[in-house]
């Protein structure tokens, strides 16, 4: 007859881990050392039994889903209820929300300098929030600029802060303006400064705006550009309007929220009174507001407002 031994040894007591060895020969033929039986299944239980537990559910002999209904408690306590198919993990969250990267600093801009020649650094500690959801924190970090050369600064989750070069055409291929709103921050690409340098490699940086809603008001004095023979003009130079540096990482859309210090009927009945008054946006750097009135000399306070 022949002798079966056991395919791990016994080591006594109740219940048992698999020693490393046991482990990596696995089972053998022949009867199982009960003790080891009664740990690899208690085992399987007592996590099951723990999941049931947190989730506030009691297993029976008949429904084989409380460990299921388990997780989908807790998954509902932690977002509030409502139907699991509805529920977004944290991954997916990070890929859909339509939010832009927002720059936790009162004004939405990290602090880019240039320490030395041809050297672009950014500070550390600052947080970037993506998609509304998941923070980055900003390590110092130094790039190496050339001369001559127009840059942006971008960063997102995945290449983290890179200097792009606007002649380069892989990231240029159109050899659109600087200005272009091609260039913008999208959602999981942030614009966060345009560096400029010089023929010595002297490095000129204008930090851009990032916060998911750009909005922004305010009143410029704006003299007044006149017109004659009661024609208003089609056209606007470019000398016309206050200028208004906003500096943000998306063109805004302006408009007029008002005008004031200014008087539309003024003279005898027989003097042109037409008033043309805009806002406009010019890129992400700047908005004009202009203020055009037949014969009179004075000018007004323009009130403008955009968003992003």
């Amino acid at each position: 007859m022949a002798k079966f031994n056991p395919p791990f040894a016994s080591l006594g007591g109740v219940n048992r881990s698999p020693t490393i060895d046991e482990q990596a020969g696995g089972f053998t033929c022949g009867p199982l050392d009960l003790t080891l039986f009664n740990r690899l299944f208690g085992r399987i239980e007592a996590e099951l039994k723990a999941i049931q537990t947190a989730g506030g559910i009691t297993g029976t002999e008949t429904d084989d889903t409380t460990v299921l209904q388990a997780i989908q408690a807790l998954i509902s306590a932690a977002t509030g209820g409502g139907d699991v198919s509805n529920f977004v993990l944290f991954a997916q969250a990070q890929s859909r929300l339509p939010i832009f990267p927002e720059v936790q600093t009162s004004d939405g801009r990290l602090t880019v300098t240039s320490p030395s020649t041809g050297t672009v650094r950014i500070a550390a500690g600052a947080t970037i929030l993506h998609r509304g959801i998941r923070p980055y924190t900003t390590s110092l970090t130094n790039l190496s600029t050339v001369a001559s050369k127009t840059y942006h600064l971008r960063w997102s989750p995945a290449g983290g802060f890179v200097l792009k070069d606007l002649s380069d055409l892989t990231y240029n291929p159109t050899t659109a303006a600087e200005t272009n709103v091609a260039f913008d921050s999208s959602y999981d690409d942030m614009l966060v400064a345009r560096v400029v340098t010089n023929s010595s490699n002297v490095v000129s940086i204008t930090n851009l705006a990032n916060k998911a809603d750009l909005k922004s008001t305010g009143e410029v004095l704006q003299e007044n550009t006149t017109w004659q023979n009661d024609a208003v003009p089609s056209t606007m130079t470019a000398l016309d309007g206050a200028i208004v540096n906003i500096n943000w990482a998306r063109r805004p859309i302006a408009f007029l929220t008002g005008f004031t210090d200014v008087t539309v009927q003024f003279g005898s009945a027989a003097v042109i009174k037409e008033v043309n008054v805009v806002v406009q946006s010019l890129s992400r750097y700047q908005l004009k507001a202009i203020y055009q009135r037949t014969t009179d000399p004075s000018g007004a306070y323009v009130a403008w407002a955009a968003t992003a």
